[in-house]
């Protein structure tokens, strides 16, 4: 909301200002006065009125006037008040946005086409930004991001899987991860986020550098150093901190496995992420199992599964695309 808040304010400042063209013009006053009618009127009485348009006229930066003179073309006054009502109006409703398209011209109408990039389950890629940056994503991954305005607004969304980040120092344009429910910030360091479908759940963990982490939901905010990590349910809307060893953290990106108190849910998510085939577990307990253990060097999907399957002391087989789990 705050990107259309500030293009209105500009669309009105440019009003105001006289740098409109004539069809413009014509737009904004068209928008006002079909927002201007009884059906839809933003104020409850005088006094209303007069309270947001004292309080918002400071929101646009300008003086209310006490008196109306004959040099202040009316127009301008209805505009200014109207204006400011907008403003408080918008961040509480889709009014704005309901009629944005019947003021804006053409040319500013342009649309954000966003990159995407997905990978498939058992795929890893690794990829470069325009700005530098480069991203390891894990398989079952979908990533999107602006690339023609990317290096002023370096601005990324994970909508899922796993991803390390070794993000280009720029400190006039911090660089930000956003997942849905948890956004995270940084200038210049290394990370990995992996944002789990499964889980219902984020985990951000630090390499190199500082990294801001913060939930959508409720702003509660965490700065993270080397060896600090932070998992945000999205059930609970709730921050775990835990420790986390470094050189460890981007351990999957070189052919490893690491596994951090992770139940067997998650376990299935990445299994099926890394190597495209899928965990059943029908007639087994799976609710009381959890995974704790690093491997540097995976070999093969088969040494994965014999640690697991000795932890509990099951078997497994092959079945097509399935990995069934028995006693």
């Amino acid at each position: 909301m705050q990107v259309n808040l500030e293009r209105f304010k500009l669309i009105i400042a440019d009003y105001l200002g006289g740098k409109l063209t004539d069809e413009e013009k014509d737009r904004v006053d068209g928008w006002y006065e079909s927002i201007s009618n009884e059906d839809i009127d933003p104020f409850t009485d005088a006094n209303h009125r007069d309270s947001i348009r004292h309080e918002l006229f400071l929101r646009v930066g300008v003086t209310a006037p006490s008196v109306r003179t004959k040099k202040m073309p009316l127009r301008k006054l209805i505009w200014r008040s109207a204006a400011a009502a907008i403003l408080i109006l918008a961040a509480g409703s889709l009014l704005l946005f309901q009629h944005n398209s019947l003021f804006l011209s053409p040319k500013r109408m342009e649309t954000t086409v966003l990159t995407e990039m997905v990978t498939k389950a058992g795929e890893l890629k690794e990829i470069q930004l325009p700005d530098g940056t480069s991203i390891f994503l894990n398989g079952n991954a979908r990533i999107r991001y602006d690339r023609k305005s990317f290096a002023s607004n370096r601005r990324f969304f994970l909508d899922r899987g796993e991803a390390f980040f070794r993000v280009k120092r720029d400190t006039l344009h911090p660089f930000k991860i956003e997942t849905g429910s948890v956004s995270v910030a940084v200038l210049g360091t290394s990370f990995n986020v992996n944002n789990s479908m499964t889980a219902k759940q984020v985990t951000v963990e630090v390499k190199t550098g500082r990294v801001s982490v913060a939930s959508e939901k409720n702003g509660e905010n965490h700065i993270l150093t080397p060896g600090k990590a932070v998992r945000y349910s999205l059930a609970k809307n709730h921050f775990e901190t835990f420790d986390q060893d470094p050189a460890s953290v981007n351990l999957w990106t070189h052919g490893g496995v690491l596994l951090n108190n992770v139940g067997f849910e998650e376990l299935k998510e990445i299994i099926y992420n890394r190597y495209a085939v899928v965990l059943v577990a029908n007639n087994l307990a799976t609710d009381t199992f959890n995974y704790s253990l690093t491997i540097p060097q995976v070999q093969s999907l088969d040494q994965v599964l014999n640690i697991v399957c000795s932890i509990h002391q099951i078997k497994f087989r092959r079945e097509k695309n399935e990995i069934i789990l028995y006693k």
